[in-house]
């Protein structure tokens, strides 16, 4: 096994630098690398600290977990892979918390946080729920917060960007146990399936989905326009 690479000493210098300028930073990713997001609630949301279950079916679910919490208002969160954490410790300073300190994330959500749980444990192709890991009930009741389901889909449809989609489900009680918990998202996410097979205007956004923001010019905008100005059918 190669040992791994001592830090440089001036790493944890950059440490706190880094850490303020993440949420900068990933607004202006999302937003350059995004068409939008748009989400649909089930129920009224919680006003404190809960542990938030998601699908992890894409690359943006890292800046959606700060997203999420970010947009409503609450301290964020994350159950982070350790090695990954290890790599990027500066995360921390958004709240992410190693996999392997539960009861820190559970300190985290009980302080008011939104902890976001993947719960498939690793990045998965689309589809449907793969096999969930339990933790986030023992961490929800721990910290005697609710959970909150979290459909997420990351799709390419009309437009040259993808467009994101949340589907946020009723929060289920901090005594939930894992079985209830693992199928109230599984069905959250066949639900917002559903909705993206149904729509039949791919250049339009889903019915029912509130936007948070949206790309203003969209190249098929822009061509409709020109199109318009030649005088074009």
């Amino acid at each position: 096994m190669t040992p791994a690479r001592p830090r440089a000493p001036w790493a944890a210098l950059l440490e706190p630098a880094i850490g303020a300028a993440l949420p900068a930073i990933m607004r202006r990713a999302l937003r350059r690398g995004l068409a939008g997001i748009w989400s649909r609630t089930e129920g009224p949301l919680p006003d404190g600290g809960a542990v938030v279950v998601a699908n992890h079916h894409s690359w943006w679910d890292a800046y959606l977990a700060w997203a999420v919490a970010d947009r409503h208002g609450r301290p964020s969160g994350a159950i982070m892979d350790a090695a990954q954490l290890a790599r990027f410790p500066f995360f921390r300073r958004l709240g992410a918390v190693s996999e392997r300190e539960p009861r820190a994330a559970a300190r985290r959500a009980a302080a008011g946080a939104w902890l976001v749980v993947y719960v498939e444990g690793e990045l998965r192709p689309p589809g449907p729920l793969g096999p969930a890991r339990p933790g986030a009930a023992a961490i929800a009741r721990w910290a005697a917060v609710p959970v909150l389901p979290l459909a997420i889909r990351c799709v390419m449809r009309g437009g040259e960007r993808p467009e994101v989609y949340l589907r946020f489900g009723r929060p289920l009680a901090a005594g939930v146990d894992h079985e209830t918990l693992a199928g109230a998202l599984a069905g959250l996410l066949a639900r917002l399936d559903d909705d993206l097979a149904a729509a039949t205007d791919a250049e339009s956004p889903l019915p029912g989905y509130h936007a948070w923001w949206r790309v203003a010019d969209r190249s098929h905008e822009r061509a409709a326009r020109w199109r318009a100005w030649w005088g074009a059918p």
